[in-house]
Formats: structure tokens, sequence, C-alpha cells
């Protein structure tokens, strides 16, 4: 059999959906942008919600009322508890009992994992906490991504530059912090929230089920799905689906996006999703 490698055609479930947008935007300076209402319906809704995955099987809940906070706020918090970054502005939970270690990188280093090239805003930070083992999978130029074929273009460069199928592709459950200077991202037409999210979203290979942004707010809620078909999860044909949730905010010289991934594995504990949940709730943004 061929010798198994990772595949960019489907990278997003490698490497953070932030990552992988950036290895194709690099040529898409002062690309159009229109309101957010031309392209999602917006659901306007006020403090705490509950965002739940089309399945019904899991629900992330959000106290809109404290995303952000002040600095005396964020100074006061137990830092034994709580990750208080000053200078990139935002408040994390720690990683809790069975977690990996939370890392810190730049984009450039994020990409470098899956021997991706970075072309653009390379320097801004990533912060990432990951859960046990990956579910593998193998995909090949059969594989459907949400009941439609990858496009022959990308499947032609994946053998390309990674070898000819099967392709193993790592899914984890994990929470991903990325912190956008805005001077940075001007580069890539990025003035607000709205084409923050849209020039974003743009490049997102998963169905977007849901998006809650109340008027005049500084932050967007997105839940989204990808369901893979004609897969092998240890050699057996296999259909996955993997439920992404994700929290865009602005302040004031900076963009903030945290990325929920949540993959369900055989054995593993059910306080993974509460972990999840923990960590989303007490995300904060530094004012």
């Amino acid at each position: 059999m061929a010798e198994q490698k990772r595949s960019p055609a489907i990278q997003t479930a490698l490497i953070g959906l932030i990552g992988s947008v950036l290895t194709v935007v690099g040529g898409l300076c002062g690309a159009t942008v229109t309101s957010i209402t031309a392209i999602y319906g917006l659901e306007r809704q006020n403090q705490q919600i509950a965002v739940a995955a089309p399945t019904g099987r899991q629900s992330l809940s959000f106290d809109t009322g404290s995303i952000f906070i002040s600095r005396q706020e964020a100074a006061a918090l137990d830092p034994n508890t709580y990750y208080v970054d000053f200078e990139h502005g935002f408040v994390l939970h720690r990683p809790i009992s069975g977690w990996d270690p939370l890392e810190e990188m730049t984009v450039e280093e994020q990409l470098a994992e899956e021997n991706a090239t970075c072309r653009a805003v390379c320097d801004q930070p990533v912060f990432r906490i990951g859960y046990g083992e990956p579910i593998e999978i193998d995909s090949d130029r059969q594989t459907m991504v949400n009941g439609q074929p990858v496009p022959s273009d990308l499947l032609d460069l994946s053998e390309q530059l990674y070898g000819p199928p099967p392709w193993k592709v790592s899914y984890y459950s994990q929470v991903i912090v990325n912190v956008f200077e805005k001077d940075a991202v001007q580069v890539l037409g990025i003035r607000n929230l709205p084409d923050m999210i849209l020039l974003m979203m743009r490049f997102y290979g998963g169905r977007v089920n849901r998006m809650i942004s109340p008027e005049g707010s500084q932050f967007a809620i997105i839940q989204g799905s990808t369901t893979y078909d004609g897969i092998r999860v240890d050699g057996n044909p296999a259909t996955m689906t993997i439920d992404n949730w994700l929290l865009f905010a602005e302040a004031k010289s900076a963009f903030y996006i945290v990325e929920i991934k949540y993959t369900v594995q055989s054995g593993q504990s059910l306080l993974v999703w509460d972990d999840l949940q923990t960590y989303m709730e007490y995300f904060r943004v530094i004012q």
C-alpha cells in the first residue's frame, strides 16, 4: 500500500479553521466584503444562549454579557486557574486535568506542523489545548465532503504535494484561540468584525448551521459542521461528522477567534465535552 500522507484538501480538520484559511488568502488583499446579512441569516439574542449542533447531540452555552472584562477584573482572577495574557488581551481557563498543556505558537509554526506554507500574517499568535489521541481517518479521491466531491484541482494538488492516496487525517477534541492584530490583517482587507467573519467563512469547508450576532455587538457566534463520506477508520468504511463552535470578538486593537472542535471517541470520558464548555465559558477579552 502507498505510504499514507496528510492531505491539504481537508486541512481545516487538521490544524484548525483559521490556519487553513491563511494558506490560501495571501492573494486576496482588498477582497470585496458585503454585509453579513447578505450571506447568513442572523439571530439576535442577548445574555445566556445555548447553541446546539443540528444532530442535537451537544449544546454549547455562551454568556454573551461577560465576553469582555476590564484589566482590573482580569488582574483579580486566580492565576492558578486562569491564563491571563495582558500582552494579547485575553483570558483562558488553564488546561483541565487530562488535557495537554497550553501551546503557544505562531500561525507560521502551526501551518508548518502540516507541511503547509504561510502566506500572510504569519507572526500572529495561536494558542491551543488538545485532548488525548486523535481519530485517524484515511481519505482518497472518492471522499465526499458534505455530500459533494472534493474539487479535482485540489485532489491533483494533494497528489503533487503529498503523493498518491490514501491520505491520513487526524481529528482532535481541542480549543484553539487565534489573535489577529488589526494592523496586521489590513493586508487581507480586514478592517472590522464583519470583514473578518466573511473572509474566514468564505473558505470554511463546513456547513454554517447557525449564526448569532446581536445588533451593535462586538462578537458573533457560529456553529458549523462537516460530514465526510467514503473514508476509513481503523481500516473500516465510515462516515464522520465534525462539529465546530466559533466565537469571533473584536477589541480596540485586535480580533479574536475561539474555535471549539469536538470529536466523539469510543471510551472517551463524557467529561471532555464539559471541559470544552468550561474553556469557552471562561474565555474573556480584556478591554
